[in-house]
């Protein structure tokens, strides 16, 4: 199974808005995870960073950093959910071996990948 074939950006801010209020919410220091089931084979997904996590540069390190973990995640992701990713200022901090131990802990968490992978 490809990461890019069932992997997709969500752009629309109804859809965003929508996973804020509907979605299931699991947190770690440095991220909040918001998951909202949808009914097709794909995993659709967005980042976002408040300007609490900083200015336009921070922010977008942030963002950066949150979607590379997701595409790597991607094959191992159950599909048929819509994800909504909001950075957290320690995710500017948090050495990168220990984000991708948060973010695998929390998408296990939230049931959307098993943790005998």
């Amino acid at each position: 199974m490809s990461s890019s074939l069932n992997l997709a950006r969500l752009r629309s801010s109804q859809e965003i808005s929508a996973i804020r209020k509907e979605g299931q919410s699991f947190s770690s220091r440095n991220f909040v995870l918001l998951v909202k089931p949808n009914l097709l084979d794909t995993i659709r997904y967005a980042v976002i960073a408040s300007r609490r996590v900083g200015g336009a540069v921070e922010r977008n390190r942030c963002k950066r950093r949150l979607r590379s973990r997701v595409t790597r995640l991607a094959p191992k992701i159950t599909p048929g959910n819509d994800l909504l990713i909001i950075a957290r200022i320690a995710c500017l901090e948090t050495e990168p071996e220990i984000l991708d131990k948060a973010f695998e802990q929390v998408f296990i968490q939230a049931g959307l990948i098993s943790n005998h992978v």
